[in-house]
């Protein structure tokens, strides 16, 4: 604004003098988008989607997580293939298999009710234990930074009949403690959670906005308006 100004009484002043005082402000145009880039260089997730499907309910796990610097428990394992406590934030999917524990920080109960889920009807993947506190348990196989994906399937099931009071929504996140990743829970469909590409886009946009302005407010006018 403060250059639009400026512009509208160019006729006053030195053209050498209003490039350089619009100059001083591209830094300032080009910080948002900066911070927004940034933003989008965001930690790996792992993400445990659960949801109505077919008259059941579906517990499906999908991402990845880096293990460097993380802090080690020890190992143990689900003791059944699937399972889901709404009231302990208590997560199994996959196959019942031994499982390496890390320490993450994040709550210890869901939204929901004091019911507990049946042991489930069926389970696949990769083992994974969310025992609802401060750790995680990932199958002792696990190369940090590959894909998980597992899941967890309790037949004839709603959501509101094992104790959850919401359909839709994200409703714990953890941190992984050394690498900062992510883990989250969400009621919904994989997908649902996931931001769409409008937040990075305007970013990419924005900084090249403003490059493209730098570009012309640096370059001399060759034709000067006559006062």
């Amino acid at each position: 604004m403060l250059c639009g100004l400026t512009h509208r009484y160019a006729v006053k002043l030195p053209l050498r003098l209003l490039a350089q005082h619009c100059k001083n402000f591209a830094p300032l145009l080009a910080a948002p988008a900066a911070l927004l880039l940034l933003q989008g260089q965001a930690k790996a997730v792992l993400t445990y989607n659960i949801f109505e499907s077919g008259g059941n309910v579906v517990v499906q796990t999908s991402g990845s997580l880096n293990l460097s610097g993380t802090t080690q428990t020890p190992t143990a394992n689900c003791g059944r293939n699937g399972a889901l406590i709404s009231v302990l934030a208590f997560i199994c999917t996959g196959p019942d298999a031994s499982g390496t524990g890390y320490v993450i920080t994040g709550p210890t109960s869901f939204i929901g009710g004091n019911v507990v889920a049946p042991i489930a009807d069926s389970a696949s993947g990769i083992t994974t234990l969310l025992p609802g506190g401060n750790e995680i348990r990932i199958d002792s196989s696990y190369i940090s930074n590959s894909a998980i994906i597992s899941s967890a399937t309790f037949n004839s099931k709603t959501l509101s009949s094992i104790g959850f009071t919401q359909s839709t929504g994200l409703i714990g996140t953890w941190t992984l403690n050394g690498s900062g990743d992510t883990i989250q829970v969400v009621l919904g469909t994989p997908g649902a959670n996931v931001p769409g590409p409008l937040p990075l886009l305007g970013a990419g946009t924005a900084f090249g906005w403003s490059r493209r302005l730098r570009k012309r407010i640096s370059t001399p006018l060759s034709n000067p308006p006559q006062a």
